[in-house]
């Protein structure tokens, strides 16, 4: 019977030791806020960049409320230094002329490119990515439906999806 006993003993010791003392109330910090800078009149803007990894989304705050203007303007900048020491890129040229996009109420978004904007898959893809990311946060619609029409310089169309 002790036998039996033992192990039972020792558990329950070693449960009571491991219990945990309240001790009540204490200070962790400051709340949690939004992005450093941010207002009432503060937005976040969500811009993709190329990575070892593929697409990579980063948020950017913009004070204002034309976001879609602010996303491209973000895009065609290109990653900023912090961005860049990850190891980010842009296939965009820089100082690209922003492409105007048309927002329809239903069918793809429309986005015009000119001259400047080249050929390059991944600067579209990162475009792509960059007006569905923004369109799907202003409508609630989720990213993946989101389609982006593209009208190439040359007169060629493609509709697109985001797929980092």
């Amino acid at each position: 019977m002790s036998r039996l006993l033992a192990p039972v003993l020792l558990a329950v010791t070693l449960t009571a030791a491991c219990a945990i003392i309240d001790t009540g109330p204490t200070p962790a910090g400051p709340a949690a806020t939004a992005l450093e800078g941010a207002t009432s009149r503060s937005a976040t803007v969500h811009v993709y960049f190329s990575s070892a990894l593929g697409l990579e989304r980063v948020s950017r705050l913009h004070r204002g409320t034309d976001t879609l203007h602010a996303a491209l303007e973000a895009l065609v900048q290109g990653p900023d230094a912090a961005e860049r020491a990850r190891g980010l890129v842009s296939f965009v040229p820089p100082g690209a002329p922003l492409p105007p996009v048309r927002i329809g109420p239903r069918g793809p978004v429309d986005v015009r490119l000119s001259f400047g904007w080249g050929i390059d898959r991944t600067a579209e893809r990162q475009l792509v990515c960059t007006v569905a990311d923004t369109v799907s946060t202003t409508t609630r619609a989720a990213l993946g439906s989101v389609r982006v029409k593209i009208h190439r310089v040359d007169g060629s169309t493609g509709t697109r999806t985001c797929t980092p």
